[in-house]
């Protein structure tokens, strides 16, 4: 059997998303002493961990040729919702004035602790069971209709507390976000297997060959007798449901719930997605590339934080470095978004 090796062009060009991240840890290596020490590792996974998180459900949205502008203030109203049902109330029973606590706050729980994590999770899932099948039904493009939850949501988390946060956090949460198991930060255990959850659900299942052949071709696959439905309202339900996960852990990191939290995640997530190679076009892409794409964000700003650059002219920064890495993977690879 003749064995053929490829040329450099073309290693180039299916591996340049890994190119582009491997030059961005010798870059960071060289530029900091720091980077390889575990505590930086350790915060850099930790920080992408929530990043990452959303955008796994970002992934599926924008496959199928959506968008999911409302997983920010997904992830502050879940947050305060989770915080308010620890105190015992569905609309928490803060005064217009801020609140602080004298000492460590007593939670009497609205369900047992585990059936609230699961209330939550149901709560935003029907969010975004409600804007995919409105974006589906009405044939209205999801960009506008996730604008308007992102504006509703985010003013109902606000309403829940008149802006302020609510503290009190179980432990069992705390240790999620702030635990290790072997030496592995928490969140980024738990954002490794909803990756690895993901990567399985896209490759493996019918479901994910659905979404690639509805995003890639909806009438295409509409004639090979694959119902659209299904495949356009799922992903947003998906989303949702990483977005609570967020707000959850983002709570134990903070210990409250805060609804003013996770403003502008949600383009670091479209980001990320983009960088790893997914189309905005929909029907291309990977949970791997994603998480690339991730990590690719999380070095270039854990580098400027590293050299101690300020927080302003990290936005400039951030931005240029990102628009040459997608240039630079696509040039590699010859992709052309057109």
């Amino acid at each position: 059997m003749r064995i053929t090796k490829e040329k450099p062009v073309e290693l180039l060009s299916k591996y340049g998303l890994y190119f582009v991240l491997l030059l961005l840890i010798v870059v960071s290596a060289i530029l900091s002493p720091l980077f390889f020490s575990y505590s930086n590792i350790a915060n850099l996974l930790t920080y992408n961990s929530f990043t990452g998180l959303l955008s796994l459900g970002m992934t599926f949205v924008i496959l199928t040729g959506g968008i999911d502008l409302s997983v920010g203030s997904m992830v502050g109203f879940s947050s305060i919702l989770y915080a308010t049902m620890l105190h015992g109330a569905i609309f928490t029973f803060m005064p217009d004035n801020i609140f602080i606590y004298t000492g460590s706050p007593q939670l009497t729980p609205l369900f047992p602790q585990g059936i609230n994590i699961v209330v939550v999770f149901l709560i935003c899932s029907v969010f975004g069971f409600i804007s995919g099948s409105i974006s589906y039904k009405f044939r209205i493009h999801s960009f506008i209709v996730t604008l308007c939850f992102m504006i509703f949501i985010r003013g109902l988390a606000v309403s829940y507390t008149h802006g302020q946060p609510l503290f009190g956090m179980p432990e069992y949460i705390n240790f999620i976000a702030y635990g290790t198991f072997l030496s592995i930060p928490m969140p980024a255990i738990i954002w490794l297997t909803a990756s690895v959850f993901s990567i399985f659900l896209l490759r493996y299942t019918r479901f994910g060959r659905g979404i690639y052949a509805v995003g890639g071709d909806e009438e295409a696959a509409r004639l090979s007798g694959i119902k659209s439905a299904i495949y356009r309202i799922m992903p947003f339900i998906f989303s949702a449901f990483f977005a609570s996960l967020v707000g959850i852990m983002m709570s134990g990191r903070m210990a409250c719930g805060d609804p003013k939290i996770a403003q502008g995640w949600e383009l670091d997530a479209i980001a990320a997605v983009v960088i790893g190679g997914t189309s905005l076009f929909g029907g291309r892409g990977t949970i791997g590339g994603t998480v690339v794409g991730v990590l690719i964000i999380g070095l270039i700003i854990n580098i400027m934080n590293l050299l101690e650059i300020d927080a302003y002219p990290q936005q400039m920064v951030k931005g240029v470095i990102i628009i040459a890495a997608l240039a630079l993977h696509n040039l590699l690879s010859g992709r052309r978004y057109s």
